[in-house]
């Protein structure tokens, strides 16, 4: 999933990497992981954010469209809901730290 961030999600593709329908490959990883698929691919998106908004001097807008989000507020609002606070609020926060924290609140883990 790491190097297709970039691209839309695609259930179909991962299911059929795995050899299974859609609906067991769902339901396998949600139980493996504790998360549905589309879920986790948002958080790995949001975690590349993170870095990039820790290190890049990158506009937040470019960021978005670099972790494949099309729309800014898209990325805005789930950015919110995955760390909690908003992207611009997470730059200004951690931009100068070393050791940046990519992890996901556990509120976010629904």
């Amino acid at each position: 999933m790491r190097e297709r961030l970039t691209e839309p999600f695609d259930l179909e593709h991962l299911a059929g990497l795995a050899g299974l329908s859609t609906f067991h490959f769902s339901r396998a990883f949600k139980k493996a992981s504790g998360v549905a698929p589309s879920r986790y691919f948002q958080r790995l998106r949001i975690e590349q954010a993170k870095r990039m908004l820790s290190g890049d001097d990158q506009s937040i807008i470019d960021i978005a469209m670099a972790v494949g989000f099309r729309s800014p507020s898209h990325f805005s609002q789930v950015f919110r809901e995955v760390a909690g606070i908003s992207p611009s609020e997470y730059r200004n926060r951690f931009a100068s730290m070393q050791d940046v924290p990519t992890s996901i609140p556990r509120h976010a883990r629904t």
